[in-house]
């Protein structure tokens, strides 16, 4: 919810007595305050975000993936009209504001995405609006009849927000927890061919399955709760998303993705249209060189 300050108070002098009138404006988001831009010409293909509790760094990161980072991560599928040179050209930024970043691991706020947004505002341009269009989707449903899940995927209750909690504070552990699967809890992540996460409601999956197939996926189980789950496929290298260059050593007699999702989650994908929010891209200039 939009919190608001009150910013002018007008005196209406009336026969009775004074009506006092306040307008009210929306409080301005908070902004890094101090941010060097500039294009990476290196050629390199790798790129990468973070930086220490105080700072925030993007090193050879395509203008588009900031976009998608400060539209609280904004898979590029739904990001329409972006022109050309938001995925071929890349920057790096070196950012930072007073104190410490409230930095979300595994879900939750992140407070530097707001100031990446207005930072993409002020020295990129950009205007952009939402829209919501009937696209093509997939419904995530229990396959079997009697709702039983596959051998990969299992119910899990890691204390994650108590986890996430220490690491924020410093007292965290040196690496996180792993799930029976061997894989670190309280988190996901997805190459070419695999899908593993720890401790995750439903609907992160259905989020990492639209990244991977480049589709929006929703979540109509009706599970609740968290759960933990590895899913191996052979990649389709025909497929969006997956280039052939990432693609690791796979084994090709593997069963294809929605093979995999049925036979080890339990799960299956049911092709439907639906309402999908995309971003729309009014305007987008070039950040001047600092």
């Amino acid at each position: 919810m939009r919190r608001f300050l009150a910013s002018t108070v007008l005196l209406l002098p009336t026969a009775a007595a004074a009506v006092i009138v306040t307008a009210q404006v929306p409080e301005k988001p908070p902004t890094f305050d101090v941010a060097a831009i500039k294009e990476n010409k290196s050629g390199e293909n790798d790129g990468r975000m973070g930086g220490p509790p105080s700072r925030f760094t993007a090193t050879n990161m395509p203008a588009l993936q900031l976009i998608v980072f400060a539209y609280d991560n904004t898979p590029t599928f739904r990001i329409e009209d972006a022109p050309d040179w938001l995925r071929k050209e890349r920057y790096d930024i070196n950012a930072r504001a007073e104190g410490n970043f409230s930095v979300a691991r595994s879900g939750g706020t992140d407070s530097r995405t707001s100031m990446m947004r207005a930072l993409l505002i002020d020295r990129f341009k950009l205007i952009t609006h939402m829209e919501s269009k009937q696209l093509p989707i997939y419904e995530m449903v229990l396959a079997k009849v009697d709702k039983s899940l596959g051998p990969q995927l299992y119910p899990t209750n890691t204390d994650c927000a108590a986890l996430i909690a220490s690491f924020n504070r410093g007292q965290g552990p040196q690496s996180p927890p792993l799930t029976r699967d061997g894989v670190p809890d309280c988190g996901g992540r997805w190459v070419p061919g695999k899908v593993t996460f720890g401790t995750q409601p439903m609907a992160q999956l259905a989020a990492t399955l639209s990244q991977v197939l480049q589709r929006t996926v929703v979540d109509h189980t009706g599970l609740t709760g968290t759960y933990s789950a590895t899913l191996t496929w052979t990649p389709d290298r025909t497929t969006q998303g997956e280039r052939d260059a990432e693609l690791p050593q796979v084994d090709q007699s593997g069963p294809s993705l929605f093979t995999a999702i049925q036979e080890q989650l339990g799960l299956k994908l049911v092709s439907t249209r639906g309402a999908v929010d995309v971003l729309v891209i009014d305007h987008v200039e070039r950040p001047t060189p600092d």
